[in-house]
């Protein structure tokens, strides 16, 4: 069963029924979710989070409803650690790029 936090649940609540109940992965995670159509369908479990799992907690506070999803567990790990992957990536091509200057 899926409940919505104790602070903040109507902004939960507006973001799960805006995704009908369900997870909002596309294959962010790394599953292609193709029995059903390419988006994740569990609906247990679910967090609301940014879309773009790379955004700093500081950013994520302040967003606008639309940019948040929702996320099932089995999906957000994944999602948020190749975010991570990918966010260190590019730090790392900037800091070679400024050490060129």
């Amino acid at each position: 069963m899926t409940r919505p936090p104790i602070i903040g649940g109507r902004l939960w609540q507006s973001v799960v029924d805006r995704e009908c109940g369900t997870c909002g992965c596309a294959g962010e995670c790394g599953r292609r979710h193709k029995e059903t159509g390419g988006r994740c369908t569990r609906h247990d479990g679910l967090i609301v989070a940014p879309r773009d799992l790379a955004t700093t907690l500081a950013v994520a506070v302040g967003l606008d409803p639309a940019a948040l999803t929702t996320w099932c567990e089995r999906c957000h790990a994944p999602a948020a650690a190749a975010a991570r992957k990918a966010a260190a990536v590019l730090r790392a091509a900037r800091s070679e790029t400024t050490a060129l200057f």
